[in-house]
């Protein structure tokens, strides 16, 4: 998906919570007291925050957790754009500097405990489009339209320099807007996967329009520092949605490597629907047996989140049919309370709602695994309820975690343990 320079109003605009008919929802899910007071004292919990906007500050709760936290009077860091984070180990990184100027900015947590502003790493695109991905301390990856669409940059991510580029162009059909890791760049093992996208953008429209109606995925082995090939899978286009909202996912016990495509978000063609697509452990190709299609659960929709672990899907579901370019309001009535958390079973592609809020998806961040839970962000203006839920995907039991008490929305989530 390629942008102009209208991007970030786009990309600020995707989104909502909910589930459709056909899926099951299974009301077994055990719920525990959410007032339980009993919280973890070696973890740090880092909340990004917004208000009516998208500024906002990023906080660090440690000694101060609660489950009902008021983020008044807390110490935070101001952020022109608050849309969540990464973090790898203690370290935080984000999508852009305070003030938003394009590139990937580096977070520390001060002796006080305090989200601190570090080093930045600048781009040269004054567009919102530097996605990025962080391997390890000194492994970084990030896309950079003004050096070049179809090469991939890299950088070590503790001293935030740029140290070279991978080069895609081999792959280049001479067509005007081309691009390789734009919006998926994972690594498993010594391969690069990223998202290979040869097309043209038309007027009217923020997605290019591919040459060739498929999804594709370029291989990079980093070992011999070689392109593999490219894949591609048939019935659906457009992987990933935006450069601070990734659309992979690593299933850590089994090693599969999955993602999700959008299709054409603005015509919604059936043939082309949303799909998750997969390549397994030891492989470079899609495996073609395998998608899980948003049209067996709710369409006109995409998938927009997405996370993998043991054999199971997560991701959400909406209630109603969705339309990102419906009403001509820019987003704004599909980001709504009508997308639903979903645990989706690999083998029968059968999708169990989950007992958590609704979500509106002002919030892109996906769940994500830690010490034996799962944790989902939820935005639910219908409930009032802006917070997070964990589950347990052995017993099946879920908790809040915790809410935001008369404090905006909840925009990011990470956990730093000490």
């Amino acid at each position: 998906m390629k942008t102009r320079n209208r991007f970030q109003a786009i990309v600020l605009g995707f989104a909502a919570l909910a589930i459709m008919g056909s899926c099951s929802k299974d009301d077994s899910n055990n719920v525990e007291n959410p007032n339980d007071s009993n919280l973890p004292a070696n973890e740090t919990w880092v909340i990004y925050n917004t208000g009516s906007g998208w500024a906002g500050g990023i906080y660090a709760l440690k000694n101060d957790k609660s489950r009902e936290i008021n983020l008044a009077d807390k110490p935070f860091l101001q952020v022109s754009s608050s849309l969540g984070g990464r973090i790898v180990g203690k370290t935080l990184y984000k999508v852009n500097s305070t003030s938003n100027a394009q590139g990937i900015l580096k977070m520390d947590l001060n002796d006080a405990g305090r989200v601190v502003e570090g080093k930045f790493l600048p781009s040269q695109s004054t567009k919102y489009i530097t996605n990025y991905h962080i391997a390890s301390p000194t492994e970084g990856y990030y896309w950079d339209d003004v050096r070049g669409g179809l090469k991939v940059q890299t950088f070590n991510p503790t001293t935030m320099e740029r140290t070279g580029e991978i080069d895609f162009s081999a792959l280049s059909e001479g067509l005007p807007n081309e691009s390789a890791g734009q919006l998926i760049i994972a690594k498993r093992d010594d391969k690069l996967y990223v998202d290979l996208l040869l097309g043209t953008l038309q007027t009217g429209n923020w997605q290019v329009t591919p040459k060739e109606k498929v999804a594709a995925i370029a291989v990079y082995d980093l070992t011999k520092k070689e392109i593999v090939g490219v894949t591609k899978f048939a019935g659906t286009t457009h992987l990933g949605v935006f450069i601070d909202h990734v659309l992979w996912s690593l299933d850590e016990v089994t090693g599969d490597l999955y993602f999700a495509t959008v299709g054409d978000m603005k015509l919604q063609p059936i043939d082309y629907s949303s799909k998750i697509l997969r390549i397994k452990k030891g492989e470079t190709t899609f495996d073609q047996s395998f998608s899980v299609d948003i049209k067996d659960y709710q369409f006109t929709a995409e998938f927009n989140r997405l996370f993998v672990h043991n054999n199971k899907i997560y991701t959400t579901i909406p209630s109603r049919a969705v339309s990102y370019y419906g009403g001509g309001q820019h987003g704004v009535r599909y980001r709504a309370d009508v997308w639903y958390w979903n645990e989706i079973d690999v083998a029968t592609k059968k999708a169990t709602r989950l007992n958590i809020p609704a979500d509106s998806f002002y919030g892109t961040s996906n769940p994500f695994y830690h010490n034996g839970e799962i944790y989902f962000l939820s935005n639910n203006t219908t409930e009032n309820f802006f917070g997070v839920n964990q589950y347990n995907p052995t017993t099946g039991v879920i908790k809040e975690t915790f809410r935001l008490k008369e404090s905006g929305r909840l925009n990011g989530f990470n956990i730093i343990v000490d």
